[in-house]
């Protein structure tokens, strides 16, 4: 995935300068150089985030040629399919009629990240309603390039849906395709159980007995897992196959149906989940654009799942929620042991995985509500992680007020990934017209 930027230069038309004003001439043009604006052009930032050097620091990012815009009609010929333009000058009305496009708009920042003048291109853009960022510091600039990164992997998805519609077990989901492509640009695809059965049957042992292999010297086997392992290596391989024939790069499963739990896909969704492709689990479409957005936020693994379902009441008196399901990526372990392969809810079928989460680590959690047009979020620290079989892995976070979240949030499933990203979740929502609600406050 490549987040192209698109770089403008408003080129103002040549005036007769006998036709200026006389103090603008005198003072302005011919006038000495401010002093300490040169003082600033001498000043080194500790770190050049100058756009010239973007692509140094993010390999994902493209900074395209400058493009010339004297007057409207140019702008017809500037690329549609970019993630942001960039723009430079201050001839308003042209800034406008780019904020139009519907792209977001940037003011030129120098090599420490301040854009000096940004405000007036923001009014511009606000004026268009268009959607206009003004970074004033590094820190800055690497938020706006995240929420980019995210803007471009949302609307680069490309969704296997598997099993019925509605889901049998997530109600409070969006299942309005047409809607969620119009406003994301997400594209889902349809399949039956049958085109799953079929993809896995094609795998040979010889395939699966690679992967199986490769999953034994990476975690600890539970449960008398190891005897059925290569079968399901073969549900893995045989999504993998799907997401390829179809070209996709998310997936969904309406798992409450599958025919047999033997198909349950919780450890391969895992493992696709840290190989980049977000899995929802249960055709929650509603939770798997929550994932989406934390994982192009982060540019790292996000899981799913149910809240609230394996908290105490003492929890709650001390603002601990718990996100509790059967899938967790490996790569989201603390490091100190081996993930766990067990049977899924002691069925003694199915393969789940467990592994303690990173205590002591700040994440984020979102929710998103059933049309898709609302998402809460809040910042939190991971406490505890226990293996609680039901579903398999629970996760006790600290919050500033967990009442709170109890009464105000929604959504069937939440999602959580490392990092604060509260920040980018808000720049996010206003590009793509989502309230947000900030429940960690």
């Amino acid at each position: 995935m490549k987040v192209s930027i698109q770089p403008v230069n408003l080129i103002p038309p040549q005036k007769d300068i006998s036709q200026l004003p006389v103090l603008r001439v005198e003072t302005w043009i011919k006038g000495p150089k401010k002093p300490r604006n040169l003082k600033r052009i001498k000043e080194i930032p500790p770190e050049d985030v100058s756009i010239e050097k973007l692509c140094e620091k993010f390999d994902f990012l493209e900074i395209l040629p400058p493009e010339n815009i004297r007057k409207v009609s140019d702008i017809d010929g500037l690329k549609r399919d970019v993630s942001a333009y960039i723009i430079s000058g201050y001839d308003l009305a042209l800034a406008g009629e780019i904020a139009k496009l519907g792209k977001p708009v940037l003011p030129y920042w120098d090599n420490w990240g301040y854009a000096w003048n940004g405000r007036w291109i923001k009014e511009a853009s606000d004026e268009a309603g268009g959607v206009c960022f003004v970074p004033f510091g590094s820190e800055d600039i690497e938020k706006i390039i995240r929420v980019l990164r995210a803007y471009t992997f949302i609307r680069e998805m490309r969704v296997l849906y598997i099993g019925d519609i509605p889901s049998n077990s997530v109600k409070d989901a969006n299942y309005d395709f047409t809607d969620l492509e119009t406003r994301f640009g997400i594209q889902f695809i349809h399949l039956n159980f049958d085109d799953l059965l079929k993809a896995v049957e094609k795998i040979s042992d010889e395939e699966s007995g690679k992967i199986a292999n490769l999953w034994k010297e990476n975690a600890e086997i539970l449960d008398g897992r190891e005897k059925r392992l290569k079968d399901y290596a073969k549900i893995y391989l045989g999504l993998k196959k799907l997401l390829e024939e179809y070209n996709a790069n998310g997936l969904t499963v309406d798992c409450a149906f599958l025919p047999n739990v033997e198909l349950v896909p919780c450890y391969s969704f895992g493992i696709l989940i840290d190989e980049g492709i977000p899995c929802g689990c249960e055709g929650d479409t509603s939770a798997l654009l929550g994932m989406s957005i934390l994982m192009g936020l982060s540019g790292k693994s996000a899981l799913m799942g149910n809240l609230f379902e394996n908290n105490t009441h003492d929890d709650i008196e001390n603002n601990v929620i718990v996100i509790n399901h059967d899938v967790v990526p490996p790569s989201m372990g603390d490091g100190k042991e081996k993930i766990k392969l067990r049977d899924f809810h002691a069925s003694k079928k199915g393969l789940t995985g467990f592994v303690k989460l990173k205590e002591g680590e700040k994440v984020t959690i979102v929710g998103m509500d059933r049309k898709a047009r609302r998402i809460w979020y809040s910042e939190g620290e991971i406490l505890w992680t226990e293996d609680t079989v039901h579903c398999r892995t629970s996760i006790g976070i600290k919050v500033k007020d967990a009442k709170r979240i109890g009464k105000e949030s929604f959504g069937h499933h939440q999602a959580i990934s490392y990092g604060n990203l509260c920040d980018e979740i808000e720049m996010l929502g206003k590009i793509f017209k989502i309230e947000t609600i900030n429940l960690g406050k």
